[in-house]
């Protein structure tokens, strides 16, 4: 059985999704797993400007994303958007419409609805025979996800499926396994073990801050805020700050940690964040769909900031609202809720406790068994 996972890398989540599914199909026989971004298939231009856009609308211009996302989330819009939307898409695609239908595999994965609409459409118009899997990377999908001829669905949450029967999926096509992250996040290496193998220091109230595969939010503000802590709370915490790709932001706060009044570890772009997760306490992040399901699988508490307006704000309301996360409008509520949850280990108790209420740790795993068991 041929099976084609495919991804389009406009921010590192989709990807990851998609290499966890891939490495939980390495355990199956039988299977041959091919795993592509679509960008690579399409034209030089629309590569280069399609993540590149995308960065600058979140980190230059985030209410004009959340508005455009947001209205073209409504039916109205996305009536009479969405055959522009899957035009433009297959224009620019045509390698990956080609790739498509010289392997025929059996059966698409898409961790990303570009994929999604595209196979969509060549099964809609019987250039394409096998099946469609769409595995939604958010909470709550948008209309971009839904492409008509998926044979299913795999969402997040319970509130996942519902909003997917909302939007006239039919349930039997829908299937809740949760996000999938790479299965090492379930697995324990030990805390003490791995705080000596990263080089960080016992007897603190770890504090792991996030920035994203791009390196973006508000890290340089918030280490910056440290500064002013008082000396007793600057005792008990130690600042572990992954910046990502972003290597301005690691060169300046490795710089900064030279003179900061409280333990300060930096790192840029690692491929060990279970392990980082694993030695914290708690997470600053942004609530994008991968990173939530890392924290989730470790049972690891969130502090979230600047949502971006759209997929992350939805992501964020879902969060707090069972518990499992806080969120801090400005760098002093961030550091409000560090000592907050650093004083009290019972909050930090009954936040994992309810953080097991929308854990999915087995996710690639059940996805790659469903996707071996399909009957084709």
């Amino acid at each position: 059985m041929k099976i084609l996972i495919s991804y389009a890398c406009a921010g590192v989540g989709h990807k990851k999704a998609a290499l966890a599914i891939e490495k939980a199909l390495a355990g199956h026989s039988g299977v041959e797993v091919k795993n592509i971004d679509i960008l690579d298939y399409t034209n030089a231009f629309f590569k280069a400007s399609y993540p590149n856009v995308y960065l600058f609308l979140i980190n230059r211009l985030p209410t004009f994303w959340g508005l455009f996302y947001y209205l073209l989330d409504s039916r109205p819009v996305d009536f009479f958007m969405a055959p522009v939307r899957r035009f433009l898409h297959r224009l620019n695609s045509k390698k990956f419409v080609e790739f498509i239908k010289m392997t025929n595999p059996d059966i698409v994965v898409s961790t990303h609805f570009m994929p999604s609409e595209i196979v969509s459409g060549l099964k809609q118009k019987g250039e394409y025979k096998g099946k469609l899997i769409n595995v939604v990377t958010d909470f709550i999908a948008h209309s971009f996800w839904m492409a008509n001829e998926s044979d299913y669905f795999i969402g997040a949450i319970q509130k996942t499926k519902a909003d997917l029967l909302r939007r006239g999926v039919p349930e039997e096509k829908i299937k809740i396994m949760g996000i999938p992250c790479d299965p090492v996040f379930s697995i324990s290496k030990g805390k003490e073990t791995l705080m000596r193998q990263l080089g960080i220091e016992p007897g603190f109230f770890n504090v792991l801050m996030m920035s994203g595969g791009f390196g973006t939010g508000p890290m340089r503000d918030i280490v910056m805020r440290s500064n002013e802590l008082d000396l007793e709370a600057r005792s008990k915490i130690q600042l572990i700050v992954i910046c990502g790709k972003n290597e301005l932001l690691f060169h300046e706060l490795s710089r900064m940690s030279q003179d900061l009044k409280l333990k300060m570890k930096v790192f840029g772009y690692v491929n060990n964040v279970d392990e980082f997760m694993e030695v914290s306490d708690i997470v600053v992040t942004k609530p994008g769909g991968l990173t939530i399901s890392e924290a989730l699988s470790k049972t690891l508490p969130m502090i979230i900031v600047q949502p971006i307006l759209g997929q992350e704000t939805r992501n964020c309301k879902i969060l707090t609202g069972y518990g499992t996360a806080v969120q801090a409008n400005t760098t002093e509520e961030v550091f409000d809720y560090i000592m907050e949850f650093a004083s009290c280990p019972e909050k930090i108790l009954g936040t994992r406790t309810r953080i097991k209420l929308l854990r999915y740790p087995d996710a690639a795993k059940n996805i790659a068994d469903f996707v071996n068991n399909l009957t084709l």
